[in-house]
């Protein structure tokens, strides 16, 4: 990956100037003439464009005039930035073509297609371009102003001049943490259109590229942070990446990417995926780590601002083989990002663990494994753009740091997307449905007969809307094999239960928080009953159904010791029965460790076991015991010869 080049767009009449874009290509050529360029392109248009488009340039309700990205709905911006695209890959084509491998369009926050300022308070959506793209939305989503009349229950509402949904109705949470499938339908259409019209942005560039490099080259975008934007303080839809189906479908686009997980990421945790990553996978593309991880050489900004990184070159090694080696065992692709060009990787030294890692590369390039893990966690686009402002009192416990226990559990886990599974094309033995709260009946049933005999955990509100309204009860009991009814704790936290605490549950979780709904398992028995909520009412249950278990999680979260337990249930083989952050496939076993001390690794083969990076012999499996510390990655390969 390069530093930006700058895309030419020039005013009217006036000529475009290659000459900045030229010199940057040409310098990383003269450094090292067979590199291959993968340019990113700012999609932003100058400034001279705003002012002479005022209607196309977005707007907020507090202020937010700093930058003024354009309005992605527009379809003026879509046409002359696609025009400026066109020109710049029909250029470079020309000037360098066998040398770039491809293009990497890049726009709106820190270039990576999620709404400008979308961690911050103030709400777009307020431009004249968004307006008159909404309303030709609902016109193409309702097809008439009395479907419309009928969805909203407002008789006096039209396609031609609805409003956008105002500052106050967005900010609100009238209904709890989720959207009133009902009362709230303009926010929840609201929602949808926003992810729709960056969905559709970007595969219209995508278009482009792939038009103008004669479908020769890579098409390359970052779009997908379904685990990530579960921190958003507005509710996760705010960021418009909730459409990656649509954008997988899009077949201009070759590698999606993101950098690792901003949470989970330092010494002894697990750099998990933004996206579902698997689902990537599934859909015929790539899923690449930008590795921004601050290395010991880290200086400037960024370095400060990434507080979780690697203060020695041993522990930045370390942190770079667990990235590269997730990567490699993942089918990810990555490039190690030099955030603010300072000479974050500038030690041979650290190159030198690439080279470490080729038996791994070689190896699964000359056979390639499909990474299918035996858990796999599940996340619903549709509910997640249910979620109201404030909702991320929920989806940061249940969305973004649930990756910490599952990452921690002692086996590997992949991230994929419920519509997916529905479908039958995810095989594990333990589901974990973290946001299964909007299903539509066909949803349901699809859900559970693609998961006949495995392990199911529901978590939180399983079941408990239509897409049109507010489920039935029977359907949350149809789910989970549990009558589900709400209660009103003062917080939404599990207690280990006597039963709990002897199958080895010592940890708390939640949230401190009071969230509605939320639901207990009434009819659940004392031996089901894992963890109460604080006044006692059942909040976690496990219960044997006719075709396999049902673990319902009431309070957001889960903890590594409640996922083994179940894991176990299930038939999931545990590497490490003891908290590990754990990668593997085929033969390779990744491992990172979390805590000092001697590490049981079951290796789940009778063959021999070596260090990949020494070649090394660690004994025959299945048992072999390493002595670890904190921080510290081992990389183990099964039924193969230890080198003389």
């Amino acid at each position: 990956s390069m530093p930006p080049t700058n895309m030419p767009w020039p005013e009217p009449g006036k000529e475009e100037d290659w000459t900045s874009v030229d010199r940057v290509c040409r310098e990383v050529l003269e450094a090292n003439p067979e590199a291959l360029l993968l340019p990113r392109i700012p999609m932003s248009p100058p400034t001279w464009w705003c002012e002479a488009h005022p209607d196309d340039v977005m707007l907020w309700d507090r202020g937010g005039q700093r930058r003024r990205p354009a309005v992605v709905a527009s379809p003026e911006y879509r046409r002359d930035a696609s025009e400026r695209l066109r020109a710049l890959v029909e250029h470079l084509e020309a000037e360098f073509g066998d040398h770039v491998a491809g293009y990497h369009p890049i726009g709106q926050n820190t270039g990576e297609w999620f709404y400008q300022d979308t961690w911050l308070s103030p709400l777009n959506g307020y431009s004249k371009a968004s307006q008159t793209a909404w309303r030709r939305w609902l016109q193409d989503h309702y097809g008439s102003d009395a479907a419309l009349q009928a969805a909203w229950g407002d008789p006096n509402v039209r396609c031609a001049d609805a409003p956008v949904p105002s500052p106050e109705m967005r900010r609100a949470a009238p209904a709890g943490t989720l959207r009133h499938p009902i009362h709230e339908r303009p926010l929840i259409d609201f929602a949808q259109f926003q992810q729709e019209m960056m969905a559709d942005c970007v595969c219209h560039f995508a278009r482009t590229v792939r038009e103008a490099s004669k479908g020769r080259k890579l098409v390359v975008f970052f779009y997908g942070y379904v685990f990530e934007f579960g921190a958003v303080a507005n509710g996760p839809a705010i960021s418009g990446h909730y459409a990656l189906r649509k954008v997988l479908q899009s077949p201009d686009i070759d590698i999606l990417c993101s950098p690792i997980s901003y949470f989970d990421r330092a010494l002894g945790e697990s750099a998990p995926a933004m996206t579902a990553a698997e689902s990537v996978a599934l859909a015929g593309k790539m899923w690449l780590y930008e590795d921004d991880s601050r290395t010991y050489l880290a200086s400037g900004h960024f370095a400060t601002y990434h507080r979780s990184g690697a203060d020695t070159l041993e522990q930045t090694k370390a942190m770079l083989l667990r990235n590269t080696g997730e990567c490699a065992v993942r089918n990810f692709g990555t490039w190690w990002m030099d955030l603010g060009a300072s000479g974050w990787f500038d030690d041979p030294a650290m190159w030198a663990q690439m080279d470490a890692l080729r038996p791994l590369d070689e190896a699964l390039l000359h056979q390639p494994r499909a990474f299918r893990p035996e858990v796999a966690a599940v996340i619903d686009e549709q509910s997640m753009i249910r979620v109201a402002a404030g909702g991320d009192k929920l989806t940061r416990p249940a969305v973004y740091e649930v990756r910490r226990p599952l990452g921690r559990m002692g086996t590997p886990y992949g991230q994929y997307l419920l519509d997916d599974v529905a479908a039958g094309r995810v095989k594990a033995k333990m589901y974990v449905f973290l946001t299964p709260w909007c299903l539509a009946p066909e949803q349901r049933r699809a859900l559970l007969d693609a998961t006949k005999g495995t392990m199911r955990i529901w978590c939180y509100a399983p079941g408990y809307q239509e897409p049109n309204r507010i489920a039935p009860p029977e359907a949350m009991q149809e789910l989970t094999g549990f009558r589900l009814q709400e209660t009103k704790q003062p917080q939404a936290w599990a207690v280990p239960t006597e039963v709990g605490k002897r199958l080895g549950l010592q940890q708390e979780f939640g949230t401190q928080q009071a969230l509605r709904p939320l639901f207990a398992p009434v009819d659940a028995k004392p031996e089901e009953t894992l963890f109460v909520y604080p006044d006692g009412t059942p909040a976690v249950a496990l219960r044997q159904t006719g075709d396999g278990y049902s673990l319902f999680v009431g309070p957001p979260g889960l903890t590594s010791e409640l996922l083994r337990l179940a894991a176990r249930q299930a038939g999931v083989h545990l590497y490490a029965s003891t908290d590990c952050n754990v990668y593997a496939n085929g033969p390779f076993i990744v491992l990172h460790a979390a805590s000092d001390g001697l590490l049981e690794i079951d290796t789940n083969t009778g063959t021999a076991v070596i260090d990949l990076l020494t070649g090394k012999s660690l004994g025959k499996g299945p048992k072999i015991t390493l002595e670890v510390q904190h921080g510290v990655t081992r990389i183990l390969q099964t039924g193969s010869t230890p080198s003389p």
